[in-house]
């Protein structure tokens, strides 16, 4: 995520504002590097700004990420189609999996720091059911997509898995003695 690209000194108070509302909605907000951090005592938000238009709008992509108990034991691609799996239920948010997590976005836009509380009361619930849906698919998604242990080819390879016998001379076959092959 980079930083957001919202003018320095109308950015500040925004910023300022926007973390006097939602300290005194009771959770915990502050800057870093640019970002608004908004954590609620078990996750953190991570909450991206950028102004658009003349009209004091500004994007705003609301972030989570979070990981899974057991997927690095998943195949990347099965953690691939369980987000886009979650992703078809749902109406106002998107699931990327990242490479070792999972990250959650709502996009949306605000004028004020009022409608940026009320925006992230939406945000929180609805990446809260994205969350959920997740949670509740992602037993299938793990016993369907189990990383495969490294199985032993199937062949005449015994020489490699079989300790050797007594004797040094490689095991020759009977019917390799003496072929004869028809023209």
């Amino acid at each position: 995520m980079g930083k957001n690209s919202m003018s320095m000194k109308r950015g500040k108070r925004f910023m300022n504002a926007i973390c006097a509302k939602m300290n005194k909605a009771g959770y915990s907000a502050k800057v870093e590097d640019g970002l608004l951090v908004i954590g609620d005592g078990e996750k953190d938000f991570i909450v991206e700004m950028w102004d658009i238009g003349r009209m004091g709008k500004r994007r705003v992509h609301f972030n989570l990420q979070f990981a899974m108990d057991g997927m690095d034991t998943m195949d990347a691609l099965g953690l691939a189609a369980l987000a886009s799996e979650c992703n078809n239920h749902a109406d106002f948010t998107t699931i990327q999996f990242l490479s070792d997590h999972f990250l959650c976005r709502l996009e949306s836009v605000v004028r004020t720091p009022k409608e940026f509380v009320r925006e992230f009361g939406f945000a929180y619930k609805m990446i809260g059911q994205s969350y959920m849906t997740l949670a509740k698919n992602y037993p299938m998604f793990h016993e369907h997509f189990k990383k495969e242990e490294a199985r032993r080819p199937i062949g005449f390879l015994a020489d490699r898995y079989m300790p050797q016998e007594e004797s040094p001379e490689p095991c020759n076959s009977l019917a390799h003695k003496g072929c004869i092959f028809a023209a």
